[in-house]
């Protein structure tokens, strides 16, 4: 700012106490402009000349007009339509100027009409997001959120949970062992156990987290994938708070019409055990509505009695009910996604769909 007033003050100075006339002064600035213009190069080159000269803070040609108060009333008027006219003319060679330094590029394919393209946004990927809308919706129910180590023992992977060692899912060609009895979680049911070790009931929890195993990876199987878990015990919880809960977060996640089934099923570590399934209706834009089929979106059940025990709860007095799902399969679901794999191909043209 204090050189923008020295300048009008020198610009002053120069017009009252020279001997040149102030049009005579507008005229030599008005051809030193048109040189600098025709003196550039590119864009940037004159961009800056563009500034020097009319700038709206430091330019000079600006300055003279903002210093047009300091002249005498007989001069003003003449001198300020001559800056003004001196600008007009500035303005139109820069025009011309920066035309003619574009064409070539026009001439080489670029279309100078269309927008800019901006650099593109990051976002949650659709799986996470999933997880989110599903902790979202059991948070409002009264769970919270618990986590456990990815590497784990056998005794919490199964052992605890109800799972011999010689089941099929502890053998090495399902399980990934690190070194002895340690291994990658297969699920994140270890989460129930060592939340039931800390905690006195009543519990209630949400375990998002990855799991590992050896699957092939294909349209419907990950070797490495998410999973979440949800444990419930406190005194007298029955199958009709299993069955109630678990039909509210279907419908609260897919919509109020979603229809819930549960399917007699086998786990280790519940009984009795479920699968549970839902039909959706899908209301298509111009207003039709889409029945699919029966779709399983996790498995549940009833917490075995001797799993409550190897926690040290007291079985004959808790009860509870544990369910897991799988977020990706979720999320294939409710995106229509045929392959599993795709969500893992990082295609940015596939996940930019999913920017919110």
């Amino acid at each position: 700012m204090r050189g923008l007033i020295a300048y009008a003050f020198f610009v002053y100075h120069r017009i009252a106490m020279s001997e040149t006339h102030p049009i005579d002064a507008l005229k030599a600035l008005e051809a030193e402009a048109m040189a600098a213009v025709a003196a550039a190069e590119d864009e940037h080159a004159l961009e800056d000349v563009r500034i020097r000269f009319l700038g709206r803070k430091d330019g000079r040609i600006s300055a003279i007009l903002r210093s047009l108060p300091t002249l005498s009333p007989d001069e003003r008027p003449a001198v300020g339509q001559e800056a003004n006219r001196v600008k007009q003319v500035v303005s139109a060679a820069l025009d011309e100027r920066g035309t003619a330094l574009a064409a070539p590029k026009a001439a080489a394919g670029e279309d100078l009409t269309l927008p800019g393209r901006h650099p593109w946004k990051g976002g949650l990927h659709p799986i996470t997001q999933a997880v989110d809308e599903i902790w979202e919706i059991f948070r409002d129910l009264g769970f919270t959120r618990a986590r456990g180590p990815e590497a784990d023992t056998e005794w919490y992977n199964f052992v605890a949970l109800n799972t011999p060692l010689d089941h099929p899912a502890a053998d090495e060609q399902d399980t990934l062992y690190l070194v002895d009895s340690v291994l990658l979680r297969s699920h994140t049911s270890p989460v129930q156990m060592r939340t039931m070790e800390k905690h006195e009931p009543p519990i209630r929890i949400i375990a998002p987290g990855w799991v590992y195993r050896r699957d092939t990876y294909d349209a419907t199987h990950t070797p490495a994938f998410l999973q979440i878990e949800g444990l419930v015990v406190d005194e007298g919880i029955t199958f009709i708070d299993f069955k109630a809960t678990l039909a509210e977060f279907a419908r609260r996640y897919w919509g109020p019409d979603t229809q819930v089934r549960f399917r007699p099923s086998f786990f280790p570590f519940t009984e009795p055990s479920a699968e549970v399934d839902v039909k959706r209706f899908i209301r298509h834009p111009d207003g039709s509505t889409e029945e699919t089929d029966w779709l399983e979106i996790m498995g549940a059940g009833m917490v075995d009695p001797a799993v409550l025990d190897n926690a040290g709860y007291d079985s004959e007095r808790y009860t509870g009910f544990a369910f897991g799902m799988g977020p990706g399969r979720i999320a294939k679901l409710k995106h229509h996604v045929d392959d599993l794999r795709t969500f893992f191909d990082n295609d940015v043209r596939f996940l930019r769909q999913f920017s919110k």
